[in-house]
C-alpha cells in the first residue's frame, strides 16, 4: 500500500519534477557561461580576448584557442601573449572538430511548436502546441570518441478537434519525454548510437510507454553521411477513454537515411523505411481492420541562425495518412558552444531527445 502511495505521488510531481531539471540545466550553462568569462575576459566562444603570459597555460587547455606572440616596438620586455578563440566551423562528418571542452559545449536548449496525429487519437483528434527540450552529451571514453547522452523534454498541446472536448471534456495533452544513451564517432567515419525513450504522457488517460532507439551510419566524405536508424517497441501501457478499455504500444520502425552538410554548416536529414502495422480504430464509425507493414518517410533540417542559434525541425509520416502518423516540430536550439559545427562535434549528443516524430504511438482494444 506504501508502495502504491508512493508511485502515486511519484506520478502526479513527475510533470514539476522534470520542469525543475530543465530549469536547473538552463541555470547552470548559465553560470558556468558567466564563469568562462570571468575567468578568461570573453564574452562569447566567438569573442576575442586578451591574456597575459602567466594566462597560456589555461588557454592552452582548449583546442579551440590560437596564441599570437608580439612585441610592442621600442619594448624589450617579455613577449606579450594575446589569445582569442576561434568558431567551430571546421566540424565535418569524418572530422569532428576539437570543441567541447567544457562540458555545455555538447549542451543544447530548444523551445519551438509542435504538432502531432497518430493512431492514439483514436481516428478523431489531433494536436498542436509547443515543446521545450534539453539534450546534454558527455564523454565517457575520450580517447575511443564514446560518450553519453540524457535529455528531456515537454510537451504541452491542444485538442485540433472538438471531439474529445466534448464528448469526455479531454481538451489537451502533456507529454514528458526522457533520452539516455550511448554513442560513438570514431576517426574512420563509423558513427553509432544506441539509447532509451521514457514516454509519460496526461491525455484521455495517463500512461507510462518505452521504446529502444539507434543508428549506425558512415560519413563517406566531409559531407554525406549514410547510414539507419531504427526504433523497437518495448513498454505498452493500457488504461481507458471513457469506459472503453484500451492499449498504446509504440511502433517499431526501421530506415535508411542520407545527411548532407552544406557549405554553409547547414544539415539536412532525410529517410525511407518500414513501419510495422498498425490499427485503425475509430472512436465515432468504428473499427477497421488492422493494417500491415507500411511504408514511412521523413526528414530533419539543422540551419545555424547566428554564433549561439540555429533553427532545428523534424517530420515524420507513417502512410496512410488518414491513419497513420503526421508529425513535425519546428523551432529554435540555443548552443552555449556555438551552434557552428555543433551536431558534429564528437561528443554532441547523437539522437535528438524522442518525439512524436521518433516515437509513434499504436492504439488498439
Amino acid at each position: 500500500m506504501a508502495i502504491d502511495r508512493w508511485h502515486t505521488a511519484h506520478m502526479r510531481l513527475r510533470p514539476y519534477m522534470s520542469g525543475v531539471v530543465l530549469l536547473a540545466m538552463a541555470l547552470w550553462a548559465a553560470r558556468s557561461a558567466t564563469a568562462e568569462e570571468v575567468r578568461y575576459g570573453f564574452s562569447s566562444p566567438m569573442s576575442p580576448y586578451a591574456a597575459t603570459n602567466q594566462d597560456l597555460p589555461s588557454a592552452a587547455m582548449s583546442s579551440t584557442t590560437t596564441a599570437d606572440f608580439h612585441r610592442r616596438p621600442g619594448e624589450t620586455e617579455p613577449l606579450e601573449t594575446v589569445s582569442y578563440e576561434q568558431p567551430c566551423d571546421a566540424c565535418g562528418p569524418t572530422d569532428p572538430c576539437g570543441c567541447g571542452t567544457a562540458w555545455y559545449d555538447n549542451l543544447l536548449l530548444f523551445g519551438g511548436l509542435d504538432g502531432s496525429k497518430q493512431p492514439q487519437d483514436f481516428g478523431v483528434n489531433a494536436q498542436f502546441g509547443g515543446r521545450f527540450h534539453v539534450n546534454m552529451g558527455l564523454p565517457l571514453w575520450e580517447a575511443q570518441g564514446l560518450g553519453v547522452q540524457i535529455g528531456t523534454a515537454l510537451n504541452y498541446t491542444d485538442n485540433a478537434v472538438q471531439v474529445f472536448e466534448r464528448v469526455d471534456g479531454t481538451k489537451d495533452r502533456f507529454q514528458n519525454y526522457t533520452t539516455i544513451g550511448l554513442f560513438q564517432r570514431t576517426e574512420a567515419g563509423l558513427i553509432w548510437a544506441v539509447g532509451y525513450d521514457f514516454l509519460y504522457e496526461d491525455y484521455y488517460d495517463d500512461f507510462n510507454l518505452g521504446q529502444w532507439r539507434g543508428d549506425v551510419g558512415f560519413a563517406v566524405d566531409e559531407q554525406n553521411e549514410f547510414g539507419t536508424w531504427f526504433a523497437i517497441s518495448n513498454k505498452r501501457d493500457s488504461g481507458h477513454y471513457l469506459t472503453i478499455p484500451l492499449t498504446l504500444d509504440p511502433i517499431t520502425q526501421g530506415n535508411i537515411y542520407w545527411r548532407r552538410t552544406w557549405e554553409n554548416d547547414a544539415q539536412t536529414t532525410f529517410w525511407l523505411g518500414i513501419a510495422e502495422g498498425h490499427g485503425e480504430v475509430n472512436l465515432a464509425l468504428g473499427d477497421l481492420r488492422p493494417v500491415g507493414e507500411r511504408l514511412v518517410f521523413g526528414a530533419d533540417v539543422f540551419v545555424p541562425l547566428n554564433p549561439w542559434l540555429a533553427l532545428f525541425g523534424q517530420a515524420n509520416f507513417i502512410t496512410p495518412a488518414d491513419t497513420g502518423t503526421v508529425d513535425a516540430f519546428l523551432g529554435i536550439a540555443f548552443f552555449p558552444g556555438g551552434s557552428h559545427g555543433a551536431r558534429n562535434r564528437r561528443f554532441a549528443p547523437r539522437l535528438p531527445v524522442a518525439n512524436n516524430t521518433t516515437f509513434a504511438t499504436d492504439l488498439s482494444r
